[in-house]
């Protein structure tokens, strides 16, 4: 038997190598720019105010609460960049089995997995089990939400007035 060890195993290996560290960096680059990240703002803007009202209408009488908090914001100094989308995405996928317009919550889903950071570690979310408790924990999300994109989205448009 021939062992097969020369330079072909090397370059193999190499390109295996190689192909996984190019494509870990790749995804950084996949980034959406500074104009994109500013579409997709305006899109979740949207989009959160059209789950919020139909929220708000579908259960009348829920009480706003303090209680539950909504990591919004990273350190990143750039308004469109700072949207905390890593912390935010657990809370739509744990609450989108309690909203009728699944639809928007996979829209908004999809437009923060955009926004996402590839170094970010999985967060868990827990949402209250109690039904009332439920509905709170929604709407206090939905509208921390909604405040968090309209911040972001004014942020932006503050900093293009000022170049």
């Amino acid at each position: 038997m021939v062992s097969h060890s020369g330079p072909k195993k090397f370059a193999l290996f190499l390109l295996c190598c190689m192909g996984n560290l190019l494509s870990s960096h790749m995804l950084s680059i996949l980034r959406p720019d500074a104009k994109d990240q500013q579409k997709i703002i305006k899109e979740l803007q949207y989009l959160s105010k059209i789950l919020l009202e139909e929220y708000r209408e579908a259960e009348k009488g829920v009480p706003e609460s303090t209680k539950y908090t909504l990591p919004c914001s990273t350190s990143d100094p750039h308004p469109s960049n700072n949207i905390n989308s890593s912390a935010i995405l657990p809370y739509f996928q744990g609450i989108k089995q309690h909203i009728n317009n699944k639809s928007v919550v996979d829209e908004i889903t999809g437009q923060l997995k955009k926004l996402v950071s590839q170094d970010t570690s999985e967060i868990n979310v827990s949402v209250p089990t109690d039904p009332f408790e439920r509905k709170c924990f929604i709407l206090a999300i939905l509208q921390q939400f909604a405040k968090c994109v309209d911040g972001k989205a004014m942020n932006s448009e503050d900093q293009k007035a000022r170049t």
